[in-house]
């Protein structure tokens, strides 16, 4: 989903660069999909769990950043906040050529790694504690059919190989995460870095779900 927002992004946003040429391109993209998160949100053009996914997305984006940057986005969705309506063109736009993708590119891995964690016997606690759920019996029967219905809709997982094979491997990297969470010689910056990633997951999933419920 990263190439497709960040393709979009370029393509719907070339008439806003003058307005603010003076933050640098990454902070302007960053800004970028802020605002379209928060306004999408705002305007009912997004739902809860699009919009946390694509605020998750911003933030492992912004991994490293300095404090003057962080500064230097604040100021600029403050401004860009201020100036968007929810009928805006360019915001419009934007969300309407990437809500494709939310289904078929950005929901699965979360989809994948969560029915993983959800279905050990003792899911790690940053995971559980997050997704606030005694049984998770209903969740995995709600994400199970997702994962049928998108592979009957002939959606091709990301790296176009078949649906077992993604999950398979999506699978490994949770293991990985795993492994950092448990590993005493792993750096403080590993550990959050892995943590996070859980977490997100039970947070877009819970918001996901509770979509389906609504919907349902």
């Amino acid at each position: 989903m990263k190439a497709v927002i960040l393709a979009l992004l370029l393509a719907v946003s070339g008439g806003l660069v003058a307005q603010a040429q003076e933050v640098s391109p990454r902070v302007r993209t960053a800004a970028f999909i802020e605002v379209a998160a928060a306004k999408g949100l705002d305007c009912g053009l997004l739902r809860p769990w699009q919009a946390a996914a694509l605020r998750a997305l911003n933030l492992r984006d912004m991994e490293g950043w300095t404090a003057e940057r962080h500064v230097e986005l604040l100021g600029e969705v403050k401004r860009r906040l201020a100036e968007t309506a929810c009928d805006e063109e360019t915001l419009n736009a934007w969300i309407e050529a990437s809500y494709p993708g939310f289904d078929r590119e950005m929901l699965p891995p979360y989809l994948v790694v969560y029915m993983t964690l959800a279905g050990m016997d003792a899911p790690p606690k940053v995971f559980a504690h997050t997704a606030l759920r005694v049984d998770y019996g209903p969740a995995l029967e709600a994400i199970e059919a997702k994962l049928d219905a998108l592979e009957a809709a002939g959606v091709v997982p990301e790296g176009g190989k078949p649906w077992p094979e993604y999950i398979a491997r999506t699978n490994a990297f949770v293991s990985q995460f795993l492994e950092t969470l448990a590993d005493p010689d792993a750096s403080p910056a590993e550990v959050d870095q892995a943590a996070a990633w859980l977490a997100q997951t039970a947070h877009v999933i819970e918001l996901w779900l509770g979509d389906e419920d609504r919907d349902g």
